[in-house]
């Protein structure tokens, strides 16, 4: 069972529901595994805990 995880910023019902659906046709396809085996976890990240270097990505991107 093919467990995927996400990172990334805040997204809206559509775009999630099209990430998962690409993930698992993806996965499925390229390991040869049944669709519904694919499992995917989406985490949202608020840009004020993430650093590149020694930058907060909210400073480099805006506060958002």
């Amino acid at each position: 069972m093919p467990v995927l995880q996400m990172y990334g910023p805040k997204m809206t019902q559509e775009q999630k529901k099209k990430l998962i659906e690409q993930y698992a046709k993806i996965t499925s396809d390229v390991l040869n595994v049944p669709i519904e085996a694919v499992n995917t976890t989406i985490f949202e990240v608020d840009p004020h805990n993430v650093g590149n270097g020694v930058e907060v990505l909210a400073d480099r991107i805006g506060d958002r």
